[in-house]
């Protein structure tokens, strides 16, 4: 069944990124807001700014939390708290590195009687997060998200 979105059909995001003359860089997206990356410590970087890994578990997790968001407002549903976490495993495979999986946990606090329609707007954030509906053929992901009444 398709569904049909009161959102774009299609949406392009941009980012750009400069070498910051050492082991990093800064990337810029929307607004010229900017991001610093740098090379984590193991690998010989300094380890000053955010690793495109961390950035990877940070993206999935926001995407998470907007796309709850979005269908927490749709179902008037009162929110108390929203807390995730999130960790991607890489292991080197001979060649390099690879993702092979990713853990999602946390607890999301609903009002009083919200907890059905919580436990909705959780299964829909699994189902429409649009990066994890991209990635999940290639990397399994582990839930482990529960709901309650605070």
């Amino acid at each position: 069944m398709k569904i049909r979105s009161r959102y774009p059909e299609t949406v392009e995001y941009t980012a750009s990124s400069s070498w910051d003359g050492r082991t990093g860089c800064t990337a810029y997206v929307t607004a010229n807001r900017k991001v610093a990356i740098d090379t984590p410590l193991t690998y010989g970087g300094r380890g000053e700014g955010i690793c495109p890994d961390e950035l990877f578990v940070s993206a999935v997790l926001g995407c998470f939390n907007n796309t709850f968001l979005d269908f927490q407002r749709q179902f008037e549903m009162e929110l108390v708290s929203l807390d995730l976490n999130g960790k991607a495993t890489a292991k080197f495979d001979g060649g390099g590195y690879k993702i092979v999986g990713l853990s999602v946990w946390g607890e999301i606090v609903v009002g009083e009687d919200e907890l059905e329609t919580g436990e909705r707007c959780l299964q829909l954030m699994k189902e429409f997060c649009h990066l994890t509906r991209t990635i999940s053929e290639c990397i399994p992901i582990d839930y482990n998200v529960t709901v309650r009444e605070g």
